[in-house]
């Protein structure tokens, strides 16, 4: 949790609808999003949700030596 919070601690950035080098939203970074308008009125950038993402999806490989599927994270 403490985590988050460093990453949230920044300065607001623009999030935009735009995805990085043309990726698809699948349901970790929709997910993501949605938590991120609701609950931290978007505080966080596009860029810091995908590490987000990324380091949970990582997290959860790591613990239990699967792969998360492609439609739950890219």
């Amino acid at each position: 949790m403490d985590a988050l919070k460093k990453v949230i601690g920044g300065e607001k950035q623009n999030t935009g609808n735009a995805n990085p080098a043309g990726q698809k939203d699948d349901y970790g970074d929709k997910g993501a999003e949605y938590v991120n308008k609701k609950y931290l009125n978007d505080k966080m950038s596009r860029d810091q949700l995908e590490k987000v993402t990324d380091s949970a999806r990582e997290g959860f490989e790591k613990m239990t030596g699967k792969n998360v599927p492609d439609k739950f994270s890219n």
